[in-house]
């Protein structure tokens, strides 16, 4: 049993580390995004949502933005933005929801951690 718990804690904590990134580079990499998103505390909608604090009020939730129904479906079976469901979007939007709005492939690892690391720390 002992050993059992070894390996889930070095699976739990590899997982951890491959998803941790750089916040600066990662607010540089956002410039990207926010030509459709703004990402502060009261930021307007543009033709993408608000992604302030995106990972704490849940998917699909940004209030006075329509989604895509394909997307809402999805919110049902997953609420909660976590890191890997994020980077799994940031890789390929269409591919984890086909048929949603958005389009996104960021294709570098480091890239996707990287805004994942801001976009976690913006709205904690």
């Amino acid at each position: 049993m002992r050993i059992l718990s070894v390996v889930l804690l070095i699976c739990l904590l590899s997982a951890q580390s491959a998803i941790a990134g750089d916040i600066e580079k990662g607010a540089k990499a956002f410039k990207k995004c926010a030509s459709c998103h703004s990402i502060e505390a009261g930021g307007k909608k543009k033709n993408g949502p608000n992604l302030y604090d995106v990972f704490n009020r849940g998917i699909a939730t940004s209030e006075g933005f329509k989604y895509s129904k394909k997307l809402i479906t999805f919110a049902n079976d997953n609420p909660q933005w976590t890191p890997e469901l994020m980077n799994s979007w940031l890789e390929n939007s269409q591919k984890l929801v086909k048929g949603s709005k958005m389009r996104v492939k960021v294709k570098k690892d480091s890239d996707r951690d990287n805004l994942i690391a801001y976009l976690q720390s913006m709205g904690q």
